[in-house]
């Protein structure tokens, strides 16, 4: 079990006494290109007195972790900093796991999950599913930088967290019907973070600060609970494999965490879930609550739900269970009306 020794959330957090925690030095800086210049004194003051090498993350792909780790990289860095959105904290993960140095997780917005995750989400490897990586020594949270990201990127947080209501059953199918492993705590935990989640919706939506605070600690928690589990398991189930899905037969529509929303409540209502509830939830904070509006088709929507078991056919979920046709996820579609 290997979990994050330090999380420190609060105003103004990024700084060098915080960054003196882990490094003392000489760090390895990824960022993104707007984080780079909306953040440029930010960063340059918490790195004063660093001897550091920065790098811009332009996607978060196996191509272009490799090139910035072979082009790039400096190897006699004590640390991977990542200070940006997931494509960043995704590749710095990476990056950390590869040259066998510590990463410190310093999020730009609340998109998703693996924020204090031991996963890496890199697109154009084998398999379309996150790398079992080392997750970040430290996480520091800054709130005064989380609060100047787009309303958009926040909400995709919350809507990723929503997705443990059914990753989390799904765990427990497999463990009922194929004898697999299952963590009883690190299931409850991130279950128990997309609670916490929930009942801030109402703040979420008016971006308060201390219901952005707590979507940030349900956030970290759900990735401690990966880390507990060892697996992604109670992080992702058939509502990531969806989104996954999605990814490749309607790329660049929605946020990660829009899509992960919206397949939750597919997924809610063929276990018998209070869907509603969750859709009403997804409503009232202002994420979308048909695939529509984020500009995917309905014959996307088919093609994907059908596609999504045979991304993981070891990973089994409820929709390995059911094998539904095209015209059933029709009619399902029709009836929760996404």
């Amino acid at each position: 079990m290997e979990l994050p020794e330090a999380v420190i959330i609060g105003d103004e957090t990024f700084n060098k006494e915080n960054l003196s925690l882990f490094i003392k030095k000489r760090a390895f800086l990824l960022t993104g290109p707007n984080v780079s210049n909306i953040f440029e004194s930010k960063i340059s003051s918490a790195l004063s007195g660093f001897d550091y090498k920065k790098a811009i993350v332009e996607s978060s792909t196996y191509e272009e972790a490799e090139k910035i780790y072979r082009e790039k990289f400096d190897v006699n860095s004590e640390a991977v900093i990542g200070f940006g959105g997931g494509k960043v904290l995704d590749v710095a993960k990476y990056l950390g796991y590869k040259a066998g140095i510590q990463v410190i997780s310093i999020p730009t917005s609340a998109s998703n999950d693996g924020i204090a995750s031991p996963f890496s989400s890199l697109k154009g490897g084998i398999h379309p599913y996150s790398l079992k990586v080392k997750p970040p020594r430290g996480v520091i949270v800054d709130l005064s930088v989380i609060m100047k990201a787009p309303k958009r990127y926040i909400l995709s947080g919350l809507g990723d967290l929503l997705g443990k209501f059914t990753s989390t059953r799904d765990w427990k199918l497999a463990w009922i019907e194929k004898g697999e492993y299952f963590g009883e705590y690190a299931s409850k935990l991130a279950y128990e973070s997309a609670k916490h989640a929930m009942i801030s919706t109402k703040g979420i939506e008016d971006l308060k600060y201390s219901s952005v605070r707590n979507l940030m600690e349900a956030l970290i928690s759900a990735g401690v609970a990966g880390g507990i589990a060892g697996s992604s398991r109670p992080l992702s189930g058939s509502e990531h494999l969806i989104s996954h899905a999605l990814d490749i037969i309607a790329p660049e529509k929605g946020t990660h965490g829009e899509k992960v929303a919206l397949s939750t409540v597919l997924i809610a209502y063929l276990y018998g879930m209070n869907w509603k509830k969750i859709k009403a939830k997804m409503q009232e904070v202002g994420l979308p609550v048909s695939f529509l509006q984020i500009g995917v088709k309905r014959e996307e929507v088919l093609e994907a739900v059908t596609l999504a078991p045979s991304l993981r056919p070891e990973r089994y979920t409820i929709l390995h269970k059911l094998n539904l046709t095209k015209d059933e996820v029709s009619n399902i579609l029709d009836e929760i009306n996404i």
